[in-house]
């Protein structure tokens, strides 16, 4: 059976399920060089019938991972979402033309006394166009419940058959996070919090206000928080969310004082009066802030300058580790609450919160946990995967068999290129290069020689996390490369680097390793580092003395493995910075050709792409002779 799962809002992405086994998944931003592409992924969609070497007419199910794209989508939402596929973001505003039409279809909507079924019956239509665009005919076309396929996702790739399930963002379908329990291969929902009451909003409500971008760069957040003092404030931001004493749910004191209505309300007025146009999108959790700071906006824009960026009053670092704090606080409360209501203490998450991967630390240190999975593409995007796999899994129900859970080695589900193509995509350009008779050496040389190093081999991830594939490469010694490498890549200088580690060395690397060891594979989850370590490779602890790494496991990726053991013979490291290759704001790259483009733009020193060796000119940054 073949199964197109879809995830067509904020990072839109295309997952191809075939007998059972995921065949290929790509988010349409690293097609489109649009970062998290917002709309239907029409590039993914094609291209992950061309990797997996399916036939669109070959298609048996498409699933989309949110009821609502089907079930409750207003009519200008599913127009924007097919018709202006990435030309919107509607985490951090909506244009004129956005708000212009929301305007003109409610009131239309009610002229033509629309019910949600035509609305439904609106968007299947708009769907089946599409799809049948691109030559996929089938008419068996649904939805599934947008927090059920987070579930899903974590539970059939986690590997055990007995797990809690939790899963967390901002809203889905209504929740913010919820709990189920996975076993025989069936997934039973047991308790669900409201949207109303969300750690993924006030989360990303602190992001937008310290100046950053919702659903974007939340990290930069949690980077920002080991540099401030979580108590300065967190009682102040308990107005914006708690947990209740049984500590199953949250509560959202702000919240309480007005009605949904009045939300909806002081919404509408917004979009009316253009609030949201250039970037500015209210909502309680910052207007709370800006009250509490003092801090006005004006059509997106500050009216002076932020309390903490130049004052003494609240620093940005203290509001980002209150906010942290907090959240770290709540989620394993929410956790170890539904531990000991189940006595399961084998734990699988998924959703945009568990991103998070200092929360995703806290959770594992819970007195207890054997084991944590994360999964690997934690956001919206792994909602294609999940709903691909609950269509599957209904499939060999209705035949008397069981989906059983399966752990995974890798997760290169992406576009690979071979030599051949890599070497067309070079003439080109006027780079030098030459084909390298021991590319993993070759590889590891450079580093140990202090080159920034691009590597670009095989398929590419899965998910928002570089593991090999499409990664920057550096040597971990240098504390200072924070500041220099992340303004060489136009990158904010607080946020730390990853490191790729030697599966071989890991117990001796990290503290309290154990519980969290397969979401290591997938650099899911930070350690505490061991301080012989902290101090011999200083540029990948981060100032708490956190790591997020990369474990590498010879059969998840023998070629990698191989640099890693190949770099340890030169310089007694088992371990190097491994960063995203991508510049600011770029998504991480695709093609040959989007990495040759880095090359030139000076993001790297070198690359080390298929079996290639190049650079821009000088000497072989190898052997250090000229060509």
């Amino acid at each position: 059976m073949v199964i197109l799962g879809l995830n067509i809002l904020h990072d839109a992405t295309a997952t191809l399920f075939v007998d059972g086994k995921v065949a290929a998944s790509i988010a349409e931003e690293r097609l489109t060089r649009i970062k998290y592409h917002c709309g239907f992924p029409y590039k993914s969609i094609t291209e992950a019938l061309r990797i997996g070497g399916i036939s669109p007419q070959s298609v048996d199910k498409v699933v989309f991972g949110f009821n609502s794209n089907l079930d409750k989508m207003p009519r200008y939402y599913t127009d924007y979402v097919m018709d202006r596929s990435g030309q919107f973001d509607t985490a951090n505003e909506k244009d004129l033309d956005f708000r212009r039409r929301m305007v003109v279809d409610q009131i239309t909507r009610r002229f033509r006394g629309d019910t949600w079924e035509d609305g439904k019956r609106y968007a299947l239509e708009k769907y089946q166009r599409a799809l049948n665009g691109l030559g996929i005919t089938t008419s068996d076309i649904t939805s599934r419940d947008h927090h059920l396929c987070h579930a899903a996702s974590a539970y059939y790739q986690g590997g055990k058959d007995r797990v809690l399930i939790i899963t967390g963002d901002g809203s889905g379908d209504g929740q913010s996070m919820v709990v189920f329990i996975g076993e025989g291969g069936k997934i039973n929902r047991l308790h669900s919090v409201s949207d109303r009451h969300s750690l993924g909003k006030f989360y990303s409500g602190v992001t937008k206000y310290l100046g950053f971008m919702r659903n974007r760069h939340e990290g930069k957040v949690t980077g920002l928080a080991a540099y401030g003092d979580p108590e300065k404030l967190k009682q102040q931001l308990r107005q914006m969310v708690d947990i209740t004493e049984d500590h199953r749910d949250f509560r959202t004191p702000i919240a309480e004082k007005v009605t949904p209505s009045d939300i909806r309300r002081t919404n509408f007025i917004h979009f009316l009066r253009g609030d949201y146009y250039g970037g500015h999108y209210s909502n309680l959790q910052v207007d709370y802030l800006l009250d509490t700071f003092k801090y006005k906006w004006h059509k997106g824009q500050p009216t002076n300058s932020p309390p903490g960026l130049g004052s003494n009053t609240y620093h940005k670092e203290d509001i980002a580790a209150a906010t942290q704090a907090l959240v770290e606080e709540h989620a394993v409360a929410f956790t170890e609450s539904f531990i000991k209501e189940t006595g399961i203490y084998d734990v699988v998450l998924a959703g945009g919160i568990f991103a998070n991967v200092k929360i995703n630390q806290c959770i594992a240190e819970i007195d207890g946990v054997q084991s944590l999975f994360v999964h690997p593409n934690m956001g919206d995007g792994g909602t294609a995967t999940g709903a691909a796999m609950l269509v599957w899994a209904d499939h060999l129900r209705a035949q008397g068999k069981t989906y059983e859970p399966e752990a995974i080695d890798e997760v290169y589900y992406g576009p690979g290129y071979d030599d051949r193509e890599i070497e067309k995509a070079l003439g080109n350009y006027s780079f030098q290069f030459r084909k390298s008779n021991d590319i993993e050496a070759d590889t590891a040389e450079m580093v140990a020689h202090k080159k920034i190093v691009g590597r670009f081999n095989g398929r590419m991830e899965y998910g928002p996390r570089a593991l090999g594939n499409r990664s920057i490469l550096a040597d971990p010694t240098d504390p200072a490369i924070n500041d220099w490498l992340n303004e060489r890549l136009s990158r904010t200088e607080f946020m730390p680097f990853a490191p790729s580690a030697l599966y071989e060395s890991a117990n001796k690397l990290y503290r309290n390793y154990t519980a969290g060891e397969y979401a290591s594979y997938f650099m899911t989850i930070t350690f505490d580092v061991e301080k012989e370590w902290a101090e011999k490779a200083r540029a990948v602890a981060h100032v708490d003395n956190t790591a997020r790494p990369q474990v590498v496991k010879k059969q998840a990726n023998p070629s990698y493995h191989k640099i890693l053991q190949e770099y340890e013979k030169r310089t007694g490291l088992p371990l190097f910075v491994n960063t995203s290759f991508n510049a600011h704001e770029e998504p991480i790259v695709c093609t040959p050709d989007d990495a040759l483009r880095s090359l030139g733009n000076k993001c790297v020193d070198a690359l080390s792409i298929g079996s290639f060796i190049v650079w821009q000119d000088g000497a072989d940054p190898v052997t250090g002779k000229l060509k």
